[in-house]
């Protein structure tokens, strides 16, 4: 069963903030309340209200600073507010802020502040629809829906914040690609679908095998990456040994028959003559990694 909407209600005048509290309960909605702006703000951090409704005028600081404040910080900045304003000023006079959500006048009809408040949360469901939405599609671009995997598009990211952080603190970063060998007459013979099922699997093996610290990638169709942090070459050739064995040993299944695979893999550790993008870092490895493929497979071979 959904939770109903948890609104906070914020006003100095104790009277106010009961039958406030009591309205808005009748309504269905979650309440809790806060005499003064400070209450309100430590409120928010304690649990996040899906909407506030705001007394504009309150001793100690008013409405305009809590609205300030929240604003500041990223994990109350999008709470709407309904702002509890007073008739004997203008809308000049009360200097709230432009990006408000709404302002109600005293004395309001009851009806008022609960069309007031469904409009404003039927917005925020909107906004919440749109930035979920948002996030996905970031998600998306750095996932690949086959394996689950990071993209390309993480790797390129990942390896400049890696190669900083070698750099600064004076520890080894080195990558492993890896890719299945002659796998276009591989795709021919088993075809599209089984081929994904083929990845699925390599995909993994390889993640299996890593480190909570090491990052696995799917740079192209066939093809793998990991970055090791905190290790130097002769560890990254036990790696890929490790895992290029495993994968040689390992069966796979297509077309109901049984699947000998090979891979070959290069491997470079960035070293600081080279940029910081890891740009020549990932050329150095995929051209051992092109060596291997040329020599029959089935080989591991350190960048020279």
């Amino acid at each position: 069963m959904k939770e109903s909407p948890n609104i906070l209600v914020v006003d100095d005048e104790q009277a106010h903030t009961i039958a406030l509290t009591d309205l808005l309960k009748k309504a269905g909605y979650q309440v809790a309340s806060a005499n003064d702006g400070f209450k309100a703000i430590a409120a928010c951090k304690v649990k996040l209200p899906d909407i506030i409704v705001l007394d504009l005028h309150m001793p100690l600081i008013g409405g305009v600073e809590v609205f300030n404040r929240l604003r500041a910080d990223e994990r109350t900045a999008n709470i709407p507010i309904i702002f509890l304003g007073s008739r004997d000023q203008t809308l000049q006079d009360l200097k709230t802020p432009s990006d408000m959500e709404d302002v109600l006048f005293k004395p309001f009809e009851p009806q008022e502040l609960l069309s007031r408040v469904k409009s404003v949360l039927r917005e925020k469901t909107l906004r919440d629809e749109l930035r979920a939405k948002e996030q996905q599609l970031r998600e998306l671009s750095l996932t690949d829906p086959l394996t689950e995997l990071k993209t390309a598009r993480y790797l390129n990211e990942f390896l400049k914040t890696g190669i900083r952080q070698s750099k600064r603190y004076k520890v080894p970063l080195s990558i492993v690609v890896v890719e299945v060998d002659q796998y276009k007459e591989l795709n021919r013979a088993i075809g599209r679908e089984e081929c994904d099922a083929v990845i699925n699997k390599l995909a993994k093996m390889i993640d299996q095998q890593m480190r909570d610290s090491d990052i696995v990638v799917r740079t192209a169709e066939f093809e793998f990456t990991v970055v090791l942090t905190c290790t130097n070459s002769t560890g990254a050739i036990e790696v890929a040994e490790r895992l290029r064995t495993k994968i040689q040993d390992t069966p796979f299944d297509a077309n109901n028959m049984e699947l000998n695979i090979t891979v070959s893999v290069g491997i470079c550790q960035w070293g600081d003559k080279m940029d910081e993008d890891g740009k020549v870092l990932m050329a150095h490895a995929r051209a051992a990694l092109q060596q291997g493929h040329n020599s029959g497979g089935n080989v591991t071979l350190m960048a020279q």
